[in-house]
């Protein structure tokens, strides 16, 4: 974890080479100074092993194993290492916030939250990378995560990164972030950077680290059983787009085999929560579901995502509906009785589009909710007869 601190004295052993500048940021095991590398006329940042355990053989070759990891990963989300010393090394200097003082800088809202989105995406593309080098990060939490004043995204801290095929049986991470097989010293995947990631999103949606506890014992413990309190519950007062919901939860289900089985296929549904709305929740029906009864009323429509449906009136088929087209949409407008029945033929995933849902997900975006209010009144005019659609000068 790297904190803020206070300006230290001189690097002793800093060399005509570089200038000590002073430190600005401390870790568990280092000091990160800023330098002045004379001969390129540039400031990078220079992480420092503490005096106390530069003798500590585990604790160097820890370090070293750190910049050497690091390196191999040349990604624009990854900080590059310039030089590697016997207890230090140089990397690019990072000016910018970390996520977690992104978050709590921002005030809730439709804006702020897609900001935050497009952030995520930027961490799965920089850790998706690494899983194809073979690595995998094993603490992405919001310190480490920095985010540039041109919109770069960094995943810091690869200092307990490990190798895809190399098994620690230490508990090294965060307590109040880390996944469970991680917490109790089994062996970690990708799927250890998926909850990593289902972490950052929940974080972003309420506020809270997942294990929660007065201290980094009792969320150690929080940690190896995977309990995290829903973010409802965190944030009680806080309106949570519920498909947002769903993948932080299905991110931090405690069984790795439960959750997203890589980073691509969690960015997939971060993707689709964007592109087809987040404020409409997913469901799975099984096959033989009349999800529309021709006669009954209701408040919402779905919109079918993967599957097939037929369409009856009075008991005889009229049509079918296929993946990306809505069913049951003049619900959302009037109150009349559905015209038709609708039957899964297929098993079925859709989005629910509810009238409420619907309204926030039109505050995304001020024209597109303006526009879509219009039709609705006018299709309510014309449907009720209270409109002239005569044409005039």
């Amino acid at each position: 974890m790297i904190e803020e601190t206070a300006p230290e004295e001189p690097v002793p052993f800093m060399n005509a080479r570089y200038q000590d500048l002073g430190a600005f940021a401390r870790g568990g095991y280092s000091v990160i100074h800023l330098v002045r590398e004379h001969g390129l006329d540039r400031s990078v940042a220079m992480k420092v092993m503490q005096e106390g355990i530069r003798e500590q053989v585990d604790a160097r070759e820890r370090f070293c194993k750190e910049a050497r990891i690091t390196a191999q990963l040349d990604h624009p989300g990854i900080v590059p290492i310039h030089e590697l010393g016997p207890w230090w090394f140089t990397m690019k200097r990072i000016e910018g916030w970390t996520y977690r003082s992104f978050v709590r800088g921002n005030t809730w809202g439709a804006a702020a939250l897609s900001e935050a989105m497009e952030v995520l995406q930027k961490i799965c593309d920089t850790l998706a990378f690494a899983h194809d080098r073979r690595v995998i990060h094993c603490d992405p939490k919001p310190e480490n995560v920095m985010i540039g004043r041109f919109g770069q995204v960094y995943v810091m801290d690869w200092g307990i990164a490990r190798n895809l095929q190399e098994v620690d049986p230490t508990t090294a991470g965060t307590p109040g972030w880390m996944a469970p097989e991680q917490a109790r010293g089994e062996a970690c995947d990708v799927r250890t950077d998926v909850y990593g990631v289902g972490a950052l999103l929940y974080y972003t949606l309420c506020g809270g680290r997942p294990h929660e506890a007065p201290d980094s014992r009792g969320r150690l413990a929080l940690a190896r059983i995977g309990k995290i309190r829903p973010p409802a519950e965190v944030a009680p007062g806080r309106k949570m787009p519920p498909e947002l919901v769903r993948i932080a939860l299905k991110a931090l289900d405690p069984d790795p085999a439960r959750r997203y089985a890589s980073i691509p296929e969690l960015q997939a549904d971060l993707r689709a929560a964007h592109s087809q709305g987040w404020w409409f929740e997913t469901r799975h029906i099984p096959r033989g579901t009349r999800i529309i009864r021709e006669g009954d009323t209701g408040d919402f429509a779905y919109l079918l995502i993967r599957g097939r449906c037929e369409i009856l009136r009075g008991g005889a088929i009229v049509g079918g509906l296929r993946p990306g087209e809505v069913v049951g949409e003049a619900a959302l407008l009037t109150d009349s009785p559905r015209s038709a029945t609708v039957v899964a033929l297929t098993d079925l995933v859709v989005r629910v589009i509810t009238r409420a849902a619907l309204e926030e997900e039109l505050a995304r975006s001020d024209w597109m909710g303006a526009l879509v209010r219009s039709l609705a009144r006018r299709f309510q005019e014309v449907t009720t007869g209270e409109v002239d659609l005569t044409f005039r000068e």
